[in-house]
C-alpha cells in the first residue's frame, strides 16, 4: 500500500472552518428526516427482486438477461463521485430529495412493463434518481450527526434497509393475488414524501463543506482508503448479489412456496436492519476492523450454512447472513465520511459507487454462474470467496480518534 509518511490521517477534525460545526452533539430529528427519504425511496428498490421470477416467465428470459434490470438500476450509481463531488460545492439537495418520487414512479410501473427493454429502460431511469439521492443525502446526514458518524450512518442505512425489508412484502403481495395492474397507485408515496420533505426543509440551510475555488480532490489520501474498501466491496459482492437477487429463485427451485419465496428477501433485509444498527454503534465503540472482520466471517459462514441446511436452520442461517453482510455497509460510508470531511459527498459518492457499480457487474456474473453451475455451487462459491476480503480490512489506514486528511512534507 502507499505510504503514510505524505499523506497521514491526523486527528484535526472541524478545525477548519469550512467543516460544518455541530459541537460534537447528535441531532437526531433531522437525521430521522433526511433518513426517512431512504426508507420511502428504498422500498420501490425493494420491487425488483420479488418481480424477476414474474418478468423471467413473461418474456421468457435467462437469468443472465434477468440480472440486467438491477445492473441498469445499479450500474448508473458509478455516477455517484461526480455527483457527490459537485454536491460539496453547490446545493443540490432539492434534485437529492425528488428521488424518492421519481423512483417511485418508475419501479412502481416495472410489474406492468408491456416489453423487456421497456422494464429495462425504467430500471435505468430509476438508476439514475437513485443514484443522485444516495450521493448527497448520506453525507448531509453526516453533517448532523457530530462525533457519532457510525451512528448517523446507522440511521440512514435503517431506513434504506427497512424499506427493502417492506418493498419486497408488498410486491410479493401483489404477485401472489395477481393484483400487479394496480401496483402503479404506489407512487404516490414517493411522490408525496418527495413534496412533503422539500417543503419541510425549505428554510433548512445547506452547509458547502468545501468552498475552495480550486475544486482540488484529495487523490492519494482516497486511493488509500478507498482501494482496500473496493476489494473487500468486490470479494462480498458474489454473497451479496446470490443472496438480494436470486433468492426468490433459488428457493422456488428447492420446492418453497411463492409467499415463502418472496418474503425471503424480506426476513434477509429485516435482520439486515438489525446488522447496520449493530455495524454502525459497533463502529463508533470498537472501531472497523474487528467489526468489518467479524461481519465478514459470519456472513461467508451464513452463506454456506443456508446452502446446505433445511426447515428452521436454514432460516436461521438466513438470519445470521442477513445481519452479518449488512454490518459493513454503514461502517464503509463512517470510514469514508469520518477521513473527508471537507470533501463527505465525494468521498461517499466514491464508496456507495464502488458498491453499486461492482454489485452490479457481480450481478450479471452471478446470474450467469447460476446458469451454467446451478443455484447450489453459486452461493456456495459466494460464501468461500467472502472470507478471501480478510486481509485487506487490515491494509486500511489505523483509525483516529478525530478525522480529517493533514499532508506532511516527508
Amino acid at each position: 500500500m502507499a505510504s503514510l509518511n505524505t499523506s497521514k490521517i491526523t486527528a484535526t477534525a472541524a478545525a477548519e472552518s469550512s467543516i460544518p460545526q455541530t459541537n460534537g452533539e447528535f441531532q437526531t430529528l433531522k437525521a430521522l428526516l433526511v433518513s426517512s427519504a431512504h426508507l420511502i425511496h428504498d422500498t420501490y428498490s425493494g420491487f425488483i427482486a420479488p418481480l424477476i421470477p414474474t418478468l423471467i416467465e413473461r418474456f421468457s428470459l435467462m437469468k443472465v438477461e434477468a440480472s440486467f434490470f438491477l445492473f441498469l438500476y445499479q450500474g448508473v450509481s458509478i455516477l455517484q463521485p461526480v455527483i457527490g463531488h459537485w454536491a460539496d460545492r453547490v446545493n443540490l439537495r432539492k434534485i437529492a430529495l425528488i428521488g424518492p418520487a421519481v423512483t417511485g414512479i418508475f419501479l412502481s410501473l416495472l410489474g406492468t412493463a408491456p416489453s423487456y427493454p421497456i422494464a429495462l429502460l425504467y430500471c435505468l431511469l430509476a438508476g439514475f434518481s437513485s443514484a443522485s439521492m444516495h450521493a448527497i443525502l448520506p453525507a448531509l446526514v453526516g453533517t448532523y450527526s457530530g462525533r457519532s458518524v457510525g451512528k448517523g450512518m446507522s440511521f440512514w442505512m435503517v431506513g434504506g434497509e427497512l424499506g427493502v425489508m417492506f418493498g419486497p412484502m408488498i410486491m410479493t403481495a401483489m404477485v401472489a393475488t395477481r393484483s400487479l395492474h394496480i401496483s402503479a397507485w404506489f407512487m404516490a408515496g414517493g411522490i408525496a414524501i418527495s413534496l412533503i420533505l422539500n417543503y419541510l426543509m425549505r428554510n433548512e440551510p445547506y452547509v458547502i463543506v468545501n468552498n475552495k475555488t480550486s475544486h482540488s480532490i484529495p487523490a492519494k489520501e482516497l486511493r488509500i482508503v478507498m482501494l482496500p474498501l473496493g476489494c473487500i466491496v468486490l470479494l462480498r459482492a458474489l454473497m451479496r448479489t446470490a443472496a438480494e437477487i436470486y433468492l426468490p429463485v433459488f428457493l422456488l427451485e428447492k420446492g418453497a412456496g411463492v409467499w415463502l419465496a418472496g418474503i425471503s428477501i424480506s426476513i434477509l433485509q429485516g435482520f439486515g436492519v438489525l446488522g447496520v444498527v449493530l455495524g454502525g454503534f459497533a463502529n463508533d465503540r470498537f472501531g472497523y476492523k474487528p467489526v468489518l472482520s467479524g461481519s465478514l466471517v459470519l456472513s461467508g459462514l451464513g452463506m454456506l450454512a443456508f446452502v446446505f441446511t433445511t426447515g428452521a436452520a436454514q432460516i436461521a442461517s438466513l438470519a445470521v447472513l442477513g445481519t452479518a453482510s449488512m454490518m459493513m455497509l454503514p461502517i464503509g460510508m463512517a470510514i469514508a465520511q469520518e477521513n473527508f470531511p471537507e470533501n463527505r459527498s465525494l468521498a461517499n459518492g466514491i464508496y456507495l459507487a464502488m458498491v453499486f457499480a461492482i454489485n452490479a457487474l457481480v450481478g450479471v456474473l452471478t446470474g450467469f454462474l447460476y446458469d451454467q453451475i446451478g443455484g447450489q455451487w453459486t452461493y456456495t462459491i459466494g460464501g468461500l470467496v467472502v472470507l478471501l476480503a480478510l486481509p485487506f480490512v487490515f491494509l486500511l489506514p489505523k483509525r483516529e480518534k478525530k478525522y480529517t486528511i493533514t499532508h506532511e512534507e516527508s
